[in-house]
């Protein structure tokens, strides 16, 4: 019985080892076909459809950039949870966009990411209801308030681009010095942040007015004050879909012309880095990408705010 046993052992090991391979070969196999098939589509399409050509002809390159960009910036987002939004409406004043196409563009392509992110907080017990119900409201009016705000000035975007570049030059800042102090620890003590109202409004304010902030303010902020971490980023989460849905319904309510291939192109490049953003978001150093976002952001508000000064 126990020469039998002692066969049987090595066997069933040696039987059970191939599963994660098998596995991680049929996934390979299964993606490789999507591509190929896409491929062969594309292909399909361009020389056996001269609508389908002569339509794509009519795209401009500056779609292909925000196409780029957003996948990009998604990627950068998912490795440190931050910055989406000082990124894009970074890249886009850059692009010659005006402050106000720049952050619709910025919190149409947010919506969708931070709905799921915010459903999957609030499926894990990440989001206090509280917490939500003090921040929601006075957030959503801040949002609305600033993107009617920044709607109202689109004909001075040549003034009003400056004063966003100096925004996101601040913001490029307090990411380099997030990287710089993360992994420090903290031992002392503050007390909770009880003004949750007022930096509700004032995040959502800003939030539309430079394109983005409502994370790196509201939860920088709550957090400092004392308040837990998870259900922080929980909380922020969930109102960061609400706040980007208000921001760009008054946005497209009030601009009487948008700039599609911006908002098209973050769209669909932030959505298809999304998934992959999560696999790859563990692997990659978020100090080194903290870093060389906040030197990005900020070399790039200088150039825009030179640019102006050097106008006049």
């Amino acid at each position: 019985m126990n020469t039998d046993n002692a066969t049987k052992a090595p066997i069933e090991t040696v039987a059970a080892s191939p599963k994660r391979p098998a596995n991680t070969v049929v996934r390979i196999v299964i993606w490789s076909a999507v591509v190929v098939s896409l491929f062969l589509l594309f292909n399909l399409l361009w020389f056996h459809a001269p609508a389908f050509r002569a339509y794509a002809a009519e795209i401009p390159d500056t779609f292909y950039y925000f196409l780029g960009a957003g996948f990009v910036f998604a990627m950068i987002d998912g490795a440190i949870g931050m910055s989406y939004g000082v990124t894009s409406t970074t890249f886009s004043l850059s692009m010659g966009i005006p402050p106000a196409s720049a952050s619709t563009a910025v919190h149409l392509s947010e919506i969708l990411s931070n709905g799921i992110a915010g459903m999957m907080h609030k499926k894990m017990g990440n989001v206090n209801k509280r917490l939500l119900k003090m921040l929601l409201i006075p957030g959503i009016i801040g949002a609305v308030a600033g993107a009617s705000l920044l709607s109202s000035l689109e004909h001075y975007s040549d003034y009003t681009r400056p004063l966003v570049s100096i925004y996101t030059f601040i913001l490029g800042a307090v990411i380099l010095q997030k990287a710089l102090n993360l992994g420090r620890k903290r031992s002392v003590k503050k007390k909770k942040i009880k003004k949750i109202g007022f930096l509700g409004f004032g995040g959502g304010f800003i939030d539309a007015v430079g394109g983005g902030g409502w994370g790196s303010i509201v939860l920088s902020s709550l957090i400092a004050g004392g308040r837990h971490p998870r259900f922080s980023l929980g909380t922020v989460k969930y109102s960061r879909f609400f706040i980007a849905l208000l921001s760009s319904l008054t946005f497209i309510t009030m601009l009487n012309t948008l700039h599609w291939d911006a908002i098209c192109g973050l769209v669909i490049g932030s959505a298809v880095a999304s998934p992959i953003a999560a696999k790859v978001s563990n692997r990659i150093s978020a100090k080194s990408i903290m870093v060389a976002v906040g030197i990005i952001v900020i070399l790039a508000s200088c150039r825009s705010i030179f640019n102006f000064v050097s106008s006049w």
